[in-house]
């Protein structure tokens, strides 16, 4: 099986160091950015499977942002987190191409297996 890359896009260092070291310790490749921009020159220059992305970040509008890698990465899954939970954002999220979402906090098992899904699907 090849090596699954994972970009993280989260304003939270505290986050992306979490889901870094869980992911990480499962095999798969991570890359940690810290605002919405840095995020989308990440994706522009790698080759990522999935995006774990936050929707409060300090430059951009996450849903921008998720809406931009669909259109520029169709193929690119994409799991949204956010600590400002309703369901009208996930049905907002899910219908903009998000393959799933994460309510902060989540568990180490919650996040390893929203991971595991996108790619026993194909992701």
């Amino acid at each position: 099986m090849k090596p699954v890359n994972i970009l993280i896009i989260d304003d939270e260092s505290v986050i992306c160091n979490a889901c870094h070291l869980i992911l990480s310790e499962k095999g798969y490749m991570v890359e940690r950015q810290l605002s919405g921009k840095s995020g989308l020159d990440a994706l522009k220059s790698g080759q990522f499977h999935l995006v774990l992305l936050d929707m409060m970040l300090p430059d951009m509008d996450g849903m921008d942002v998720l809406k931009m890698i669909k259109k520029e990465r169709p193929a690119v899954c994409i799991i949204v987190m956010t600590g400002y939970s309703t369901v009208s954002n996930a049905v907002k999220a899910m219908k903009s191409g998000a393959y799933d979402y994460l309510a902060k906090p989540f568990t180490d098992d919650e996040l390893v297996s929203a991971v595991e899904k996108v790619c026993s699907n194909g992701g």
